[in-house]
């Protein structure tokens, strides 16, 4: 399965409205998979575990996080790195056990997996008469 199968939507870099405007950013995402599971890991610099929001609700993962970095006082002449929030949304193609979820923040980055549902399976037993 491609990633593009399992990862069907993304948001794109927006401003929302609050009492000051914000930045939210689409935070990078890797992707791996193997036969068990999906592994999602995604670059959330600044951000707490208190900060983090992960849902899934039918087949749409939800992942939003607010950075509560302390504006520096004076006057900005020049930056390279960028501060705001990160929401990313994902449509999922297949279904995923949603009890074996889990979620790891570690320094500035999020892992995680998607265990893969196993599909139900019973033999149907046949009878003569």
């Amino acid at each position: 399965m491609s990633v593009s199968e399992l990862l069907k939507t993304e948001e794109k870099v927006s401003v929302e409205k609050t009492e000051r405007p914000r930045t939210v950013y689409t935070p990078a995402t890797d992707l791996y998979s193997n036969e068990e599971e999906h592994l999602l890991v995604l670059d959330l610099p600044g951000v707490k575990e208190s900060d983090l929001e992960i849902s899934i609700e039918k087949d749409e993962l939800r992942i939003s996080a607010k950075t509560n970095v302390a504006e520096q006082k004076g006057n900005l002449k020049y930056s390279e790195y960028g501060t705001g929030d990160y929401k990313r949304s994902f449509l999922l193609s297949e279904p995923v056990d949603e009890e074996k979820i889990s979620a790891v923040l570690q320094n500035g980055v999020l892992q995680l997996k998607l265990p893969r549902k196993k599909p139900l399976s019973k033999k149907i037993e046949v009878k003569t008469s």
